[in-house]
Formats: structure tokens, sequence, C-alpha cells
């Protein structure tokens, strides 16, 4: 077979192949000598700047969309990859969005979407209701998640089998994982994900305290059919300084928004406490600023206290003498919260309690 090959320019050919051998794809046949060489066109490096195509996926603007793609740029940044120029402004956003009363609904409106059909449609018609329901209460309304919640283990009661009752609640396992997550509120729900990122940060570090070499060696006995297991957390360790940036910026949060911290059953506490345990010289800074959050949180609130010195003070302005149902003397509350008189009130009642 018998093939032209024609050149834009005239020249010299000198032939690589010889006639009749056999061909490859990107096989040199010949080259060709020009006899004007300045038309050659020679390649040039590119100096320029490459235009600006936007993040690798498409990222929404709705809540819960916005939710996942700012918990995956955290995520990645406490996995060692390095995030510095958008791990703050990314904070701050997943910070506005977890106090955005929109965030349950369109995360529920997600999850619906994709089961319509798949469940019971008297199931589908009463949790749609029980949305629609509550944002007609307000933009601020409250997600009804205590309410969707009985919604589910009543209607697994009434209408399905035991004997179906696991592959149904495993078919309804997204709804029951939202409304479990949202029961205690937005408070809650931003604490354990605050507190989730905290953990995964003690959890990898707690690894490599002592020797770096021995650490790593053991990790890698420990898992032998998994190395890349191995490589991650090691990558991980290795931006510890850049992961304590942000973890430190969490902490500062924690501290100044009141989150709940005080009772040790929560998420957030035991992540504390995993914190304030590390003993590596690369987490002490972390280690520190986790006790000092432990102890500044478990201190009583401003209303707390004013609340407890409220008591104290009309405990000292009331007189009770023997054989009297109540002699009280009235005070405003404005005269008992005068610094100069607090002292005063004070004295007396540890007074009045010593005559007694």
């Amino acid at each position: 077979m018998y093939m032209p090959l024609t050149a834009s320019e005239d020249g010299i050919v000198q032939f690589v192949k010889q006639p009749g051998v056999s061909l490859e794809p990107g096989d040199i046949l010949g080259i060709l000598t020009l006899d004007d060489p300045a038309r050659v066109k020679h390649a040039k490096t590119f100096e320029g700047l490459l235009p600006s195509v936007g993040t690798p996926n498409v990222t929404g603007n709705r809540p819960h969309q916005r939710f996942r793609y700012l918990t995956g740029i955290l995520n990645d940044t406490l996995d060692g990859f390095d995030n510095q120029a958008t791990m703050h402004s990314a904070l701050k956003d997943l910070i506005d969005t977890l106090h955005d009363p929109e965030l349950p609904y369109s995360e529920m409106n997600v999850v619906m979407s994709s089961l319509s059909g798949r469940i019971p449609a008297k199931l589908e018609e009463s949790i749609r209701a029980a949305l629609e329901t509550a944002k007609a209460k307000g933009d601020n309304a409250e997600f009804p998640a205590v309410r969707l919640k009985k919604f589910l283990e009543n209607f697994v009661q009434e209408n399905i089998r035991p004997t179906e009752e696991a592959m149904f609640r495993g078919q309804i396992s997204p709804i029951s994982e939202i409304v479990e997550r949202y029961t205690q509120g937005l408070k809650e729900h931003e604490t354990n994900v605050l507190g989730g990122l905290l953990k995964k940060y003690a959890d990898t570090e707690a690894l490599f305290s002592g020797s770096i070499e021995a650490r790593v060696l053991a990790l890698r006995e420990q898992n032998k059919d998994d190395l890349d297991k191995v490589v991650s957390l090691v990558l991980s360790h290795s931006r510890a300084q850049s992961k304590s940036k942000l973890v430190m910026a969490l902490l500062d949060h924690v501290k100044a928004s009141g989150l709940t911290v005080s009772n040790p059953e929560s998420f957030m506490y035991q992540a504390l406490q995993s914190l304030a345990a590390l003993e590596n010289r690369s987490s002490a800074a972390v280690a520190l600023k986790a006790r000092e959050v432990l102890i500044s949180c478990q201190m009583p609130s401003y209303e707390e206290r004013r609340a407890q010195m409220e008591a104290i003070l009309k405990s000292s302005v009331t007189s009770s003498f023997y054989g009297e149902g109540s002699g009280a003397r009235s005070v405003p509350l404005e005269i008992c919260f005068h610094p100069r008189l607090t002292a005063k009130l004070e004295h007396r009642r540890l007074r009045h309690s010593r005559n007694s």
C-alpha cells in the first residue's frame, strides 16, 4: 500500500526506514532538511500565567455544599497537605456555616431527594410536612429533629415487621444520621464537628510520642497489610507545625464562644483531654492551650456567676429572728450590685450568721 507524505516546505529528504519494513505507530520514516532553515519553528518556553480555572470540583453555595467543602479543606490540612493560604478563611466560613439555621434543612432535603420513592410514601409525607411546618415559623426556625425522631420510631413500631426492622433501619439510616446529629441543636452540632477536628489531630500526634524512628517502625509492624496508612500518618505528622496553627485557632474559638466543655461526657471535653495529654515536643503549645481552655471553660459562665451573686446579695439583706415567719427587707437590685456596698453586705451576712 502506497501512502503519500506531503511536506509544506521544500528540502532534502533522508530516509531512516528502508522500503518494505514493518512500521509501528510513532516510527520516524525520514528527516527533512529545509532549503531555508529560517522556516523551522522552535518550541518556546511558556512564561505567562495560566488562567484561573477554579476549584477541581464544582462547589455550590448551599449550606450543605459549603459545609462539605470547608470540612474537606480543614481535614486535608490535618492530613498534612499545605492549605495555609485558605486555612483561616475556611475556618471562619465553616463557623458561619455551622451557625446557619438552614444547614440541617439543606442536608435533609438532599437526603429526601435521593430516598424519594424508595421509602414508604406515608413516612416521606410525614417528614416533609414536619419540615414545612418548622420552616413556616420563620427563617430562624429550629430544626425539628426530636419530632422527626419520634416519627421514625412510631413508624417502625406500627408498620414494620420485626424481621424486616434491621433492613428498614439501614434503608433510612441517612435520615436517622442527620436527626441524631441535630437532636441537641446547632450548638451541639458545632461542638461535635469542631471536637472531631481536634480529636483527629490528637489521635495522630499521640502515635508519635518519643523517638520518631521507633514510632515509624512500630507503625510499620502494626500495619503490614496497609502501608499506605503509615505513609499518611507520617505525612500528617511531618506537617505538625502547620496543623498546630489550625488547632490553636480552633481552641481560641472554643474558649471565646462558650461551647459545652464542662460535661465530662461531651465529645469536646474528651477531645480537649486528649490534646492536653500530648507529650511530644511538636504539640507542646497545643497541649498547654488545651489545658488553658479546659480550666477556663469549667469556670461558671457570666450568667451563672451573676445568679450566684444575686442570691448572696439577697440573702445578705434579709433579717430573720426567732419566732418570725419572715422579716425580709427588700433592697433594689441596682443598689445590691453597687461595688462599694458588696463588701459591706457580705460582712453583714457573716455577722448575722454568727449571731444566729
